[in-house]
């Protein structure tokens, strides 16, 4: 089942709680399975910039079906592969932390992406708990 508007407004209240509890104000963008934007969300004195990270970063979490963590060991390694695949078919990705996939019955059915925590760990703290649920990350 695709990422519907009730379940992205319940990853951007869990993720605006948990970014509350840390003392960051954030944005939290949530995807479909395929990048496209279901709901974004900017909390007050985030950064104007953030809802486009948050994006993107979302959008890397989905294509790459893996935990931005993940992606930013592994695209570090490989930058200019990483360099080519920035603005793929007119999508923005960004591999820096802070993005989870949102699984369903056992399917990555979309993801969620956090910006405006320093350090970026703290952006990765806040969308896993906007996902609900732990999220096993995928090495490749």
């Amino acid at each position: 089942m695709p990422v519907t508007l009730a379940t992205a407004r319940q990853c951007i209240e869990r993720g605006t709680k948990k970014a509350t509890e840390l003392g960051f104000a954030v944005a939290i963008a949530v995807v479909d399975d395929a990048g496209h934007l279901v709901a974004c969300d900017r909390m007050d004195g985030a950064l104007w910039v953030t809802p486009e990270i948050a994006r993107a970063k979302a959008n890397a979490s989905a294509a790459f079906q893996a935990v931005t963590n993940d992606l930013e060991e592994r695209f570090t390694r490989r930058a200019l592969f990483a360099q080519g695949v920035l603005t793929l078919g007119g999508y923005e990705f960004n591999f820096g932390k802070g993005a989870v996939p949102i699984v369903e019955d056992g399917r990555i059915v979309g993801a969620v992406g956090v910006s405006g925590a320093v350090p970026a760990d703290n952006d990765h703290a806040i969308a896993d708990a906007a996902a609900g649920h732990p999220v096993i990350p995928k090495t490749h």
